[in-house]
Protein backbone atom coordinates (compact mmCIF):
# COMPACT_ATOMS: atom_id res chain seq x y z
CA UNK A 1 0.00 0.00 0.00
CA UNK A 2 2.58 2.11 0.69
CA UNK A 3 4.11 1.93 -2.59
CA UNK A 4 1.17 2.88 -4.14
CA UNK A 5 0.91 5.75 -2.55
CA UNK A 6 4.33 7.00 -3.24
CA UNK A 7 3.35 6.08 -6.59
CA UNK A 8 0.29 8.34 -6.23
CA UNK A 9 1.92 11.28 -5.14
CA UNK A 10 5.14 11.25 -7.54
CA UNK A 11 2.51 10.84 -10.79
CA UNK A 12 0.68 13.97 -9.65
CA UNK A 13 3.46 15.58 -8.90
CA UNK A 14 4.68 15.16 -12.41
CA UNK A 15 1.13 15.38 -14.11
CA UNK A 16 0.90 18.44 -12.26
CA UNK A 17 4.16 19.88 -13.11
CA UNK A 18 3.74 18.95 -17.14
CA UNK A 19 -0.03 20.84 -17.11
CA UNK A 20 1.89 24.19 -15.76
CA UNK A 21 4.83 23.87 -18.62
CA UNK A 22 1.57 22.83 -21.32
CA UNK A 23 0.30 25.12 -23.84
CA UNK A 24 -1.29 23.25 -26.88
CA UNK A 25 -5.00 22.23 -26.29
CA UNK A 26 -3.66 18.67 -27.10
CA UNK A 27 -1.30 18.83 -24.19
CA UNK A 28 -4.40 19.89 -21.97
CA UNK A 29 -6.66 17.56 -22.83
CA UNK A 30 -4.12 14.63 -22.35
CA UNK A 31 -3.23 15.94 -19.24
CA UNK A 32 -6.88 16.10 -17.73
CA UNK A 33 -7.60 12.42 -19.09
CA UNK A 34 -4.26 11.10 -17.84
CA UNK A 35 -5.27 12.61 -14.28
CA UNK A 36 -8.83 12.09 -13.98
CA UNK A 37 -8.25 8.17 -15.12
CA UNK A 38 -4.98 7.80 -12.61
CA UNK A 39 -6.63 9.51 -9.71
CA UNK A 40 -9.75 7.39 -10.34
CA UNK A 41 -7.75 3.97 -10.53
CA UNK A 42 -5.40 5.28 -7.47
CA UNK A 43 -9.06 5.94 -5.29
CA UNK A 44 -10.62 2.67 -6.55
CA UNK A 45 -7.41 0.66 -5.69
CA UNK A 46 -7.56 1.97 -1.62
CA UNK A 47 -11.16 0.69 -2.14
CA UNK A 48 -10.62 -2.47 -3.56
CA UNK A 49 -7.36 -3.03 -1.22
CA UNK A 50 -9.61 -2.29 1.77
CA UNK A 51 -12.82 -4.60 1.12
CA UNK A 52 -12.93 -7.75 1.66
CA UNK A 53 -16.37 -8.00 0.52
CA UNK A 54 -16.33 -10.05 -2.47
CA UNK A 55 -19.48 -8.46 -4.20
CA UNK A 56 -18.29 -4.88 -3.07
CA UNK A 57 -15.28 -5.55 -4.77
CA UNK A 58 -17.05 -6.71 -7.70
CA UNK A 59 -19.37 -3.95 -7.61
CA UNK A 60 -15.67 -2.17 -7.54
CA UNK A 61 -14.98 -3.44 -10.88
CA UNK A 62 -18.01 -3.37 -12.81
CA UNK A 63 -17.85 0.10 -12.30
CA UNK A 64 -14.14 0.45 -12.89
CA UNK A 65 -15.45 -0.87 -16.45
CA UNK A 66 -17.79 0.75 -17.03
CA UNK A 67 -15.91 4.29 -15.88
CA UNK A 68 -12.76 3.77 -18.05
CA UNK A 69 -14.94 3.13 -21.02
CA UNK A 70 -16.93 6.08 -20.63
CA UNK A 71 -14.01 8.24 -19.89
CA UNK A 72 -12.21 6.86 -23.27
CA UNK A 73 -15.61 8.29 -25.26
CA UNK A 74 -15.99 11.53 -23.58
CA UNK A 75 -12.54 12.16 -24.45
CA UNK A 76 -12.49 11.22 -27.91
CA UNK A 77 -16.22 12.67 -28.37
CA UNK A 78 -15.93 15.93 -25.87
CA UNK A 79 -14.18 18.88 -26.31
CA UNK A 80 -13.43 20.53 -22.58
CA UNK A 81 -14.12 24.34 -22.32
CA UNK A 82 -12.22 24.58 -18.91
CA UNK A 83 -12.56 21.93 -16.88
CA UNK A 84 -13.46 18.43 -17.88
CA UNK A 85 -15.89 18.76 -15.18
CA UNK A 86 -18.72 15.64 -16.26
CA UNK A 87 -16.08 13.02 -15.58
CA UNK A 88 -14.93 14.50 -12.45
CA UNK A 89 -19.03 14.50 -11.59
CA UNK A 90 -18.99 11.33 -12.23
CA UNK A 91 -16.06 9.71 -11.03
CA UNK A 92 -16.92 11.60 -7.45
CA UNK A 93 -20.12 9.98 -7.41
CA UNK A 94 -18.83 6.60 -8.00
CA UNK A 95 -16.35 7.24 -5.37
CA UNK A 96 -18.69 8.39 -2.79
CA UNK A 97 -20.47 5.01 -3.67
CA UNK A 98 -17.60 3.25 -2.62
CA UNK A 99 -17.32 5.22 0.55
CA UNK A 100 -21.10 3.89 1.66
CA UNK A 101 -19.71 0.34 0.38
CA UNK A 102 -16.74 0.51 2.75
CA UNK A 103 -18.88 1.78 5.78
CA UNK A 104 -21.88 -0.47 4.90
CA UNK A 105 -19.17 -3.82 5.02
CA UNK A 106 -17.14 -1.96 8.18
CA UNK A 107 -20.83 -1.40 10.32
CA UNK A 108 -21.90 -5.25 9.38
CA UNK A 109 -18.82 -6.55 10.17
CA UNK A 110 -18.45 -4.44 13.89
CA UNK A 111 -15.68 -5.68 16.03
CA UNK A 112 -14.72 -4.96 19.55
CA UNK A 113 -11.61 -2.84 18.13
CA UNK A 114 -11.88 0.81 17.83
CA UNK A 115 -12.24 2.00 14.10
CA UNK A 116 -10.02 5.21 14.55
CA UNK A 117 -7.44 2.46 14.77
CA UNK A 118 -7.97 1.06 11.38
CA UNK A 119 -5.68 2.28 8.91
CA UNK A 120 -8.28 2.03 6.51
CA UNK A 121 -10.48 4.58 8.24
CA UNK A 122 -8.21 7.54 7.81
CA UNK A 123 -7.64 6.93 4.13
CA UNK A 124 -11.23 6.29 3.46
CA UNK A 125 -12.04 9.38 5.66
CA UNK A 126 -9.46 11.63 3.57
CA UNK A 127 -10.88 10.45 0.30
CA UNK A 128 -14.21 11.79 1.41
CA UNK A 129 -13.29 15.08 2.90
CA UNK A 130 -11.20 15.26 -0.86
CA UNK A 131 -14.00 14.74 -2.62
CA UNK A 132 -16.90 16.28 -0.93
CA UNK A 133 -14.40 19.54 -0.64
CA UNK A 134 -13.27 19.26 -4.39
CA UNK A 135 -16.94 18.59 -5.93
CA UNK A 136 -18.68 21.77 -6.09
CA UNK A 137 -15.51 23.67 -7.43
CA UNK A 138 -14.93 21.00 -10.08
CA UNK A 139 -18.46 20.21 -11.12
CA UNK A 140 -19.08 24.22 -11.51
CA UNK A 141 -15.85 25.25 -13.16
CA UNK A 142 -16.93 26.05 -16.66
CA UNK A 143 -19.88 27.54 -15.21
CA UNK A 144 -18.46 30.22 -13.50
CA UNK A 145 -17.00 33.10 -14.66
CA UNK A 146 -12.86 33.63 -14.49
CA UNK A 147 -12.84 36.22 -11.98
CA UNK A 148 -14.79 33.49 -9.86
CA UNK A 149 -12.78 30.88 -10.72
CA UNK A 150 -9.88 32.71 -10.14
CA UNK A 151 -11.16 34.46 -6.04
CA UNK A 152 -12.41 31.12 -4.94
CA UNK A 153 -10.37 28.42 -6.68
CA UNK A 154 -7.48 28.18 -4.39
CA UNK A 155 -10.27 27.13 -1.79
CA UNK A 156 -10.34 23.45 -3.12
CA UNK A 157 -6.61 23.07 -2.18
CA UNK A 158 -8.19 22.74 1.89
CA UNK A 159 -9.60 18.98 0.63
CA UNK A 160 -6.20 18.06 -0.73
CA UNK A 161 -4.54 19.50 2.15
CA UNK A 162 -6.62 17.72 4.98
CA UNK A 163 -6.66 14.69 2.29
CA UNK A 164 -2.58 14.56 2.81
CA UNK A 165 -2.87 14.77 6.55
CA UNK A 166 -5.77 12.09 6.99
CA UNK A 167 -3.07 9.83 4.29
CA UNK A 168 -0.17 10.47 6.60
CA UNK A 169 -2.18 9.21 10.07
CA UNK A 170 -3.80 6.48 7.51
CA UNK A 171 0.20 5.42 6.72
CA UNK A 172 0.95 5.68 10.73
CA UNK A 173 -1.74 3.19 11.62
CA UNK A 174 -0.80 0.92 8.54
CA UNK A 175 3.25 1.08 9.82
CA UNK A 176 1.43 -0.26 13.20
CA UNK A 177 -0.88 -3.21 11.37
CA UNK A 178 2.06 -4.15 9.65
CA UNK A 179 4.56 -4.17 12.97
CA UNK A 180 1.35 -6.39 14.93
CA UNK A 181 1.37 -9.23 12.64
CA UNK A 182 3.36 -12.22 13.78
CA UNK A 183 5.80 -13.28 11.86
CA UNK A 184 6.44 -17.24 11.42
CA UNK A 185 9.34 -18.48 13.70
CA UNK A 186 11.54 -20.47 11.21
CA UNK A 187 12.12 -22.83 14.43
CA UNK A 188 8.57 -24.39 14.19
CA UNK A 189 8.85 -24.90 10.28
CA UNK A 190 9.04 -28.51 9.90
CA UNK A 191 11.64 -30.51 8.53
CA UNK A 192 9.86 -32.14 5.70
CA UNK A 193 13.07 -33.44 3.76
CA UNK A 194 12.86 -36.98 2.55
CA UNK A 195 15.95 -37.58 0.93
Amino acid sequence: MGAILLLYFSIFFVLNFFFEQSGSFLGIKLYYFLYTLLEYLTLTFIFYYFLDNRTARRVIVALTVFFVVFLICFYLIVNIKRLDSFPIGIESIIVLVYTVLYFYNILKTASNESIIEKSSFWFIIGILIYISFTFFFNILANSLDREIINSYFHYSYLGDILKNILFTIGIYFLSKEAKSVPKKDPDKVPFLDMY
